[in-house]
């Protein structure tokens, strides 16, 4: 099957909010407990980078990890919303890496912040799938491919929340625009990302069809 032509969309995000824990194998695969509700994070926007640029592996880390994810843009505000008002305001899809130095992670008791927000610790795809092109999103896959080996492999059914739950949960809390990229999280098969490797993700399609692709080198820091 062909895919349908992805827009060129190369917005920067207004805010980007991050789920986290929301495959349950990934979560397990760390250690942690599955999550009883919706857990998300916020990441800064100076840790963009667009495809081809390179991440930096930072001097304060040594093991700094992969994290294929998809993402939705957010095309309408949603205050409080119910998942059903959520649905409709999902404008597009997208993909990016939500790099994590691990070792980071641990040292400061498994917050977020520090270890996700060096600078180049997210590439972002400039292009987009709208909602009708991506079709049913449950049949469609995230895949992350380390030196072109597949290293993450999840359809978006395996989900703890659907994208709609997910944003209705964090618009209990903070209220989303226009404008605002919401990051579903990862699935199992996170690991290390060495200088000189390459990384992609990708958005699969129901019917085996890339969607979307992102490819970033690793780079040491100078």
């Amino acid at each position: 099957m062909r895919a349908p032509p992805a827009e060129a969309w190369g917005r920067t995000p207004r805010q980007m909010v991050f789920l986290a824990r929301s495959f349950g194998r990934h979560a397990l695969e760390l250690g942690n407990a599955i999550p009883e509700r919706p857990l998300f994070f916020l990441k800064s926007l100076s840790a963009l980078v667009g495809p081809g640029e390179a991440v930096v592996l930072p001097a304060e880390s040594a093991e700094v990890h992969h994290e294929a994810e998809v993402a939705v843009w957010v095309g309408a505000p949603l205050t409080r919303a119910t998942p059903e008002e959520a649905a409709g305001a999902i404008e597009a899809w997208t993909v990016l890496n939500d790099v994590t130095a691990r070792d980071v992670q641990r040292a400061d008791g498994g917050r977020f912040t520090r270890a996700k927000c060096f600078d180049t610790f997210c590439p972002l795809c400039p292009q987009a799938v709208s909602p009708a092109a991506l079709g049913d999103w449950r049949a469609a896959r995230v895949q992350g491919w380390r030196n072109g080996a597949l290293a993450q492999d999840a359809p978006l059914s395996d989900l703890l929340y659907s994208p709609a739950e997910a944003l209705s949960a964090i618009s209990q809390v903070m209220t989303l625009r226009p404008g605002d990229l919401v990051s579903l999280g990862t699935p199992a098969g996170v690991g290390p990302l060495a200088a000189g490797d390459s990384f992609e993700v990708r958005l699969v399609g129901g019917g085996g069809e890339a969607l979307l692709s992102l490819v970033n080198p690793v780079v040491a820091a100078r």
